[in-house]
């Protein structure tokens, strides 16, 4: 039978062996916990894809070239940038799961050329305008895509 005596006992020898079992199991612990939390690259990742997806819901800058008189005959332009913007934001996310992880100032610049876009849906820009801004978006993402190779 347990008696008070018994019980006194067990605990005195449990508590060292849930100490020692505590710090062996800790440092274990750790560890899985650090791993497991997400590199700010992963969301700047989520924070470009949903810029991207607010120029692309529109219709990327294809579908304004198309609503803007005169410029359809261009609007291969507007398709090559909306393209161009995807792929970069697709590398971005290819290099934080990679073991290279991207600077700030990639993420600073791609979000800037994802505002650029944003900003060309202004409606009061006339189409000689908006060509000229897609052009020059063009070539600044040109530029980002030879530096992200």
């Amino acid at each position: 039978m347990l008696s008070l005596k018994n019980l006194q006992i067990i605990k005195t020898i449990s508590l060292p062996k849930a100490l020692l079992t505590l710090l062996i199991v800790f440092p274990l612990i750790f560890p899985a916990i650090a791993s497991s939390e997400s590199h700010p690259c992963q969301n700047a990742s989520v924070q470009l894809r949903g810029d991207l997806d607010v120029v692309m819901n529109r219709g990327g800058l294809w579908a304004l070239m198309e609503q803007t008189e005169g410029l359809q005959d261009k609007s291969m332009i507007g398709f090559q940038a909306d393209g161009k913007l995807a792929r970069a934001v697709g590398r971005f996310e290819s290099i934080c799961e990679s073991e290279k992880k991207p600077t700030k100032k990639l993420f600073d610049d791609l979000g800037r050329l994802l505002g650029e876009a944003r900003t060309i849906w202004n409606p009061s820009s006339s189409g000689e305008e908006i060509l000229k801004l897609i052009n020059g978006l063009n070539k600044k993402v040109d530029s980002i895509l030879s530096i992200m190779k």
